[in-house]
């Protein structure tokens, strides 16, 4: 009876392994808080005044890889969101600066507060400030650097929140409308990360970051629902200064399946089946990366895959680009 019991246990374990190989859906989230700044359809922010910036404009580019270069010395730009808006949040992607940061509000342009204010190092990636909410029409960033270089990826967050983004698009939209991010607008989600994300995998889902762990896994994966489907043209990602080769798939319908407890789950070998519908490589390790689909990609659902050079301490993703064109959303038919 006792080796009866143990071969059931070794047949079961076997049985197992397979379903422990598949991923298991991201807690779903119904509603998840939208950037506030990023100019196109889902926006109205300018830039008001800038001084020792090169491409400021790019602090509100939908492409999270646009950098901004960022001199020495003190340097500011000041955005005018065009109404009273809340914002409890910001943050942007360092290439090395080191100095000291200062984020401020102000309703006229005139009278300003400090919000939140970061000293960091060339070797900190990401410059996060988190402050009490506060209604402003404009903020300034400050940066006084003892070494310049670049900033990517600039966000600001607070009240505005996707459910009112209700985002239409055509595919003949492919050469005019506006530049729309559908990474973080129009209802998408990330619904797979693999491996598990050391953060929070709520917090992850909400601000589209995700830290992988150590890991012996050949890739680094996210795979979007965006909801419905769109229509895209460009891809990219914001990420840890790593030697990576990109890939970037699609799928109308994702092939899930239940596992034994009924949940959802995908099995990742289904990804040697397919062939990338964009690819690139980044060499040098800069911390972004661009990829072109050599024609407009129809999907719902679009996986993002990165494989380091070598087995890194860690991968950091701060951002990614799912390009698209669109002529209007609910936020935007309000505010006209």
């Amino acid at each position: 009876m006792k080796h009866q019991t143990l071969l059931a246990l070794y047949i079961g374990l076997a049985a197992a392994a397979p379903l422990n190989a598949k991923w298991q859906r991201l807690p779903s989230l119904n509603d998840k808080p939208v950037e506030i700044g990023a100019q196109g359809m889902n926006s109205m922010a300018t830039i008001a005044s800038a001084a020792g910036l090169g491409k400021p404009e790019s602090l509100l580019s939908a492409d999270p890889t646009d950098p901004v270069s960022v001199a020495a010395g003190n340097s500011q730009a000041v955005i005018s969101l065009q109404q009273l808006t809340m914002i409890n949040r910001s943050s942007f992607v360092s290439d090395g600066i080191e100095g000291r940061a200062t984020i401020s509000g102000s309703a006229d342009n005139k009278g300003w507060a400090v919000l939140d204010e970061k000293v960091f190092t060339a070797a900190d990636r990401e410059i996060v400030f988190a402050f009490a909410g506060m209604q402003v029409k404009f903020i300034k960033l400050e940066f006084a650097l003892s070494k310049g270089g670049n900033i990517r990826h600039f966000e600001m967050f607070g009240s505005a929140r996707d459910k009112d983004h209700v985002v239409k698009q055509r595919a003949s939209d492919e050469k005019k409308g506006y530049p729309v991010n559908f990474a973080g607008v129009g209802g998408s989600r990330v619904i797979y990360a693999s491996p598990n994300p050391q953060n929070g995998k709520e917090e992850a889902v909400a601000f589209n970051k995700f830290e992988f762990p150590e890991s012996d896994d050949r890739y680094r994966t996210l795979i979007y629902d965006l909801g419905q489907l769109r229509f895209l043209d460009s891809f990219g990602s914001v990420h840890s200064p790593r030697p990576v080769r990109f890939e970037v798939f699609s799928f109308d319908k994702l092939p899930e399946k239940e596992d034994w407890r009924g949940r959802l789950a995908f099995n990742p070998e289904d990804f040697n089946v397919r062939e990338p519908i964009a690819a690139a490589e980044d060499t040098r390790g800069l911390g972004y990366i661009k990829a072109k689909p050599a024609k407009l990609v129809a999907a719902r659902y679009v996986a993002m895959r990165w494989e380091p050079d070598f087995n890194p301490p860690a991968f950091v993703f701060y951002g990614g680009q799912l390009s698209g064109r669109s002529y209007v959303s609910q936020a935007a038919a309000k505010a006209a």
